[in-house]
């Protein structure tokens, strides 16, 4: 008889307990700000709003130079040096004498062929008078005026490899540095001097080619170089090559420099800075940006303070502004300081940073 009782006192201990909890739960649910029935708080944020600027553009590369016209001179037959005609450094102008190598036995191949095209010209001349008399036949007449024609280019060639003894300067210029003496046997193909033009320097550069539509042909370059502190050389693009590297993704320009004080020299490396048209774009500050793996982020805040995760895709950045291709547009309102404490939907509450100065709301 004892158990009905039992259960009746444990259920009756169950209402009471339901009875006393519920009034609490009632009271703590009607607080404000308490529970889950209220949202979170607004977080502080620096805002930002996205403005458009006009930037200026500029790439530099760095490029060895080389003379627009350089060549180095070599003997086109073997033999002794005879005679040195410049010095190192010097200045010569085109078709100026270089070097001699020893030249009588050409010299006498000369000789000897202008007195064989003497004798054979003179056999013409007896056949020619003897054709009026029918003397000869046509066909021997013919034969000797062949043998003139051979002799002639006989000749040609004997002056030729005369000629080939005399080395001159292809085009006006200076030379280098003379490291042989007189005497010196040489072979053919040796390599004896160089020649610079010096008045006009060319430099390649290898331009990515995002930029290939700003490239044009007699766009103005600078360059300078570590060997002129502080000297600035003038130059402008020439050509530009009509295929791009696919390794490399890269296309060659080709630049001049006009080098009146020859401070320039074939070999050394420049800086060279191409200046690009201002382009006008929106911008935001790099600190408003939000990196995931390849992609990048801004939050863009709307009418209701509420902040929105947007992709964007970057240009150019300059000093500690970016370039917004896409994703943002002008007057958008993004944060810039705060973002560990936000997230996508978020709400937030705007400030300025001198705001955040005098309070430091945000720590």
């Amino acid at each position: 008889m004892k158990k009905p009782y039992i259960g009746l006192l444990v259920l009756g201990l169950c209402v009471a307990a339901y009875l006393l909890l519920t009034p609490t739960a009632d009271k703590a649910g009607n607080k404000p700000g308490s529970g889950m029935g209220m949202g979170k708080a607004a977080v502080p944020v620096i805002t930002a709003t996205v403005t458009e600027q006009s930037l200026a553009q500029s790439l530099t590369l760095i490029g060895k130079l080389e003379a627009e016209r350089s060549v180095t001179i070599a003997p086109q037959v073997a033999g002794k040096i005879d005679a040195i005609a410049v010095r190192s450094n010097q200045e010569v102008k085109a078709g100026e004498l270089l070097l001699v190598l020893e030249e009588s036995k050409a010299k006498a191949a000369v000789m000897e062929a202008e007195s064989y095209l003497a004798d054979e010209r003179r056999k013409l001349g007896e056949y020619e008078k003897l054709i009026g008399r029918n003397a000869i036949t046509q066909t021997e007449i013919d034969a000797q005026r062949a043998s003139v024609s051979i002799a002639e280019a006989r000749l040609a060639s004997a002056r030729a490899e005369l000629s080939y003894h005399h080395l001159r300067a292809p085009f006006s210029g200076t030379v280098g540095l003379v490291d042989f003496s007189k005497g010196k046997l040489v072979s053919q193909g040796t390599e004896l001097l160089s020649l610079d033009d010096l008045s006009l320097l060319r430099l390649d550069l290898q331009v990515p080619e995002s930029y290939l539509s700003q490239l044009s042909v007699g766009m103005q370059v600078q360059g300078s170089s570590s060997a002129w502190n502080g000297q600035l050389f003038q130059g402008k693009v020439v050509a530009i090559d009509p295929r791009v590297n696919p390794d490399t993704l890269n296309v060659r320009v080709r630049v001049e420099f006009k080098n009146k004080n020859k401070r320039l020299r074939p070999g050394m490396m420049l800086s060279a800075t191409l200046t690009f048209p201002p382009i006008h774009q929106a911008v935001v500050p790099v600190q408003a940006l939000e990196y995931s793996g390849t992609k990048r982020y801004v939050y863009r805040i709307d009418e209701n303070s509420i902040a929105h995760r947007t992709e964007v895709h970057l240009g150019a950045r300059v000093d500690n502004l970016v370039l917004i291709t896409d994703g943002v547009s002008l007057g958008d309102r993004i944060v810039v300081q705060g973002l560990v404490n936000i997230r996508d939907g978020a709400s937030v509450k705007p400030l300025t940073a001198e705001a955040v100065q005098q309070t430091g709301e945000l720590h």
